[in-house]
């Protein structure tokens, strides 16, 4: 038997005043009932009156331990949780400043990217990248917390100029993969502009440790030029010529078909990502021991105890 808060049982110290009050109680009024009603009217035949004030303490003494919360056994409940490590990588080189998707192709991504997180049911870590990789967040189950931090980040912000994809991913393979006993996976948001030299090794790595990759296109094959933060205006390169930026798809695409991931093109309708949502990781079922309460025993002795004592109380004036 244990007691989910024993702190209670402080209570119990006031029943033996309580037991003083109710017995001083009981006499002064014998003492008023003899002066005012006859003996046959008092109910003098009836001695285990003298009991009710002990009855009284004993159910205040049941209600305090039905408080304290007894418990005792255990029964097995099975519960089922979705175990999984998810990576969101997001591509914040200057092409993402791109305003070809109504709005700046960065913040598009940092939407989706919410979206994302909010359906993760297991961990998730971020990491943003150009030509180097950057984690923000390592795994963690903290969802609101991760989404705190994709509103902090800027195009730009990694300060290596460029977009390489292959650094991304492996960056995010050491986060998906540091766990093998849970699923781990990669959500790959960028607008598929790729420098990389070994992509195609990178994707070998991704396929032999089994970490799919979900990739999703932002930006149009339009394409847009490229606003700059500073002096306004858009960006120039070194000839002076103005930057139009397009989306690249084929890297995007065939990273998620060699690595059994799915490929997204501007998912940007309220169920676009759904099919994503559902392979967040994999569903698992253990057995939890969970003790029984069992302060209905002390609570029953309470209210015997209350019922004898109206018993008791047969013959009152």
């Amino acid at each position: 038997m244990t007691l989910r808060e024993p702190q209670v049982l402080w209570l119990a110290l006031l029943i033996p005043a309580a037991l003083v009050f109710f017995v001083a109680r009981e006499r002064r009024r014998v003492r008023i009932a003899r002066r005012l009603v006859s003996e046959r009217l008092r109910g003098v035949a009836n001695p285990s009156r003298t009991l009710r004030p002990w009855l009284a303490a004993f159910a205040l003494l049941g209600c305090v331990i039905a408080l304290a919360g007894p418990e005792a056994g255990f029964r097995v409940v099975p519960i089922e949780q979705r175990e999984s490590n998810r990576v969101i990588v997001i591509d914040v080189s200057l092409s993402m400043d791109a305003r070809d998707v109504g709005t700046s192709r960065l913040e598009a991504a940092k939407a989706i990217a919410k979206r994302v997180i909010e359906a993760q049911s297991g961990r998730v870590g971020l990491v943003i990248f150009e030509s180097a990789a950057e984690v923000v967040s390592p795994l963690t189950s903290d969802g609101d917390a991760v989404e705190a931090l994709l509103d902090s980040i800027q195009a730009g912000e990694v300060s290596n100029p460029g977009s390489d994809l292959s650094v991304a991913l492996n960056a995010a393979l050491r986060l998906a993969g540091g766990d093998p006993a849970q699923r781990g996976d990669i959500v790959l948001i960028s607008d598929g502009e790729d420098q990389s030299s070994r992509l195609d090794d990178t994707i070998a790595k991704l396929t032999q440790r089994g970490v799919p990759v979900s990739t999703i296109l932002v930006g149009t094959a339009g394409g847009s030029t490229i606003p700059r933060t500073e002096g306004g205006g858009v960006l120039l390169d070194d000839n002076g010529q103005v930057v139009t930026t397009y989306a690249h798809p084929e890297a995007l695409q065939k990273i998620a078909r060699a690595t059994g991931g799915t490929f997204y093109a501007n998912p940007f309708g309220e169920h676009a990502l759904d099919s994503l949502a559902a392979t967040g990781g994999t569903l698992k079922q253990k057995n939890v021991r969970v003790p029984i309460e069992r302060y209905q025993w002390p609570l029953a002795f309470a209210c015997v105890a209350l019922f004898l004592g109206s018993l008791a109380n047969r013959g009152a004036e």
